[in-house]
């Protein structure tokens, strides 16, 4: 292996050739990582927004810029640029063999796919020399082989760093840096855009302003949980390198939790009962707190409150459980341990039993669950889902879909109710509010099955009984309607009638 003593590190100083060293602070999880700092000096973070929109009858597009907001921070500036590989304590790893870090050219048409790997220029003795930063990376190798650090000085252990060109820190410029570990380290590599780069002022007082992606998911640092975008402004002040760094940004598992849901059956039908089951594992080597599971269950789905259980293992565990509707939140009073190997880690179960009313018949049967937690080492929010569950509704006896029933008849006495003596029509057509065309048979009866709950309404067409009208009712006024509405309950029989006259006495 190709290895480094304290004496022969080279020195970076600034040349027509190499100009710029491009690095991140990052720490594995399972931790923080501290880079070398200045007194007196502050870090000026700068954001801005940028938008735009077009009228729908004028086509001019209008670009609106936000004020930039700078925020000085009294926090002392960092100065080392080169990246720093610890674990969630901020402790240093016991070897850095099978380390390795690259910066890739940003490909896809999003930016976030690897293209090639960066070509780096070349180094010469005589450019580095006179400075005063310690360069790891003397060949300017990419990708690096983070293991060679073993052999240096214990404050350079786990360290890296890139040297880039002025031409290579244009503003169309974009990169993402890669940090891969060891495969036994349960950790996941990280991805890291860094784009926008802006170089700014005199000598002695350039500014190199760049802005910070993360591709995982996971936040840019151990100080904020929030995974976002940072656009960060690095005075240079009288360094003898203009140097790209970030705050402590760490690598962890990038799914530290994970959610799966099943029942005890596929099919159901109302007036039975579903018992879900709800597993969440700890994928992290950090206990989690605060898990919480936020369930939607399926249209016509009742929970029964008394029914939830929840156990961490083999053991049973308090949980909290708050019903809103159908939405249902359940919170572990105790956290999901987390072991050095997650595979050890003890599943988390919740199991509920749920009533299928025939509202169920109505819905799609999708039962939806979330998973959250808080991850005990740094504070960041592990989230997944959603985990879906379908059940499929079968009608039943007890289905809610009810059956509309009715007769066009000829009313002699005008009572608007059919008597003996009084005929029903044949052929009559009447009309429902979905469209549907009913014929009457020979008697004038006719019926609508498998008709939803609720308000329908149905009208008679008059031409298709000719030589008669609607028949008067002195006792109830809408009955002389040519639309008569009709509620029916679930699985319930309703009756719309229609009473006709004839127009001339004989008519028929």
């Amino acid at each position: 292996m190709r290895t480094f003593l304290p004496q022969s590190l080279h020195w970076l100083r600034r040349s027509p050739r190499v100009v710029v060293m491009a690095s991140l602070i990052l720490g594995f999880l399972p931790n923080a990582a501290f880079a070398q700092i200045e007194e007196g000096n502050s870090i000026s973070l700068s954001n801005t927004a940028q938008a735009s929109y077009q009228g729908i009858n004028n086509p001019t597009v209008i670009n609106i810029l936000s004020n930039q907001v700078d925020i000085d921070s009294d926090a002392r500036a960092l100065i080392d640029p080169t990246g720093l590989i610890v674990d969630c304590e901020g402790v240093p790893f016991d070897s850095y063999a099978g380390f390795s870090v690259a910066l890739f050219n940003a490909a896809g048409s999003t930016g976030a796919e690897l293209g090639s790997l960066v070509n780096l220029p070349s180094v010469s003795p005589a450019d580095l020399a006179n400075s005063t930063i310690v360069n790891v990376n003397p060949s300017n190798d990419n990708p690096f082989d983070v293991g060679i650090t073993d052999s240096l000085d214990e404050n350079l252990r786990g360290r890296f760093n890139f040297l880039l060109s002025p031409e290579q820190i244009q503003p169309d410029d974009a990169y993402i840096l890669v940090i891969q570990p060891p495969p036994d380290l349960l950790v996941d590599e990280r991805r890291i855009r860094i784009a926008d780069f802006q170089l700014t002022g005199g000598v002695g007082s350039e500014q190199l302003t760049y802005r910070a992606i993360s591709l995982d998911g996971l936040p840019l640092s151990v100080e904020d949980s929030v995974p976002i975008a940072k656009e960060i402004v690095v005075p240079q002040g009288q360094q003898n390198a203009i140097f790209l760094t970030t705050a402590v940004t760490p690598l962890c598992q990038s799914q530290a939790i994970r959610i799966r849901k099943t029942a005890d059956r596929v099919t159901t039908q109302p007036g039975s009962f579903v018992v879900y089951q709800i597993t969440i594992e700890n994928l992290s080597t950090s206990t989690l707190e605060n898990v919480t599971v936020n369930d939607r269950l399926p249209r016509g789905f009742s929970l029964l409150e008394d029914s939830v259980q929840a156990q961490i293992g083999d053991n049973s565990t308090p949980i909290t459980t708050v019903v809103n509707g159908r939405s249902v939140s359940f919170e572990f009073q105790e956290g999901l341990p987390g072991n050095a190997d997650p595979s050890n880690n003890p599943v988390a179960r919740i199991a509920y039993v749920t009533e299928v009313n025939p509202d169920a018949l109505r819905g799609d049967g999708r039962n939806v669950a979330l998973a959250s937690g808080d991850r005990t080492d740094n504070s960041f929010v592990a989230n997944d889902g959603p985990a879906i569950f379908e059940v499929d509704i079968r009608e039943d006896l007890l289905s809610d879909l009810g059956t509309i029933i009715g007769r066009v008849f000829v009313d002699k006495n005008f009572d608007g109710e059919q008597q003996f003596g009084e005929p029903g029509v044949p052929n009559a057509v009447v009309f429902m509010e979905n469209g549907n065309r009913i014929v009457t048979d020979k008697d004038g009866l006719f019926s609508v099955a498998n008709v939803y709950p609720g308000w329908h309404t149905g009208a008679l067409d008059l031409t298709s009984v000719p030589g008669y009208t609607l028949a008067p009712n002195p006792y109830i006024l809408r009955k002389e309607s040519q639309s008569q509405a009709v509620r029916v309950e679930p699985g319930g029989l309703a009756r719309l009638n229609f009473a006709v006259t004839p127009v001339v006495e004989g008519a028929r």
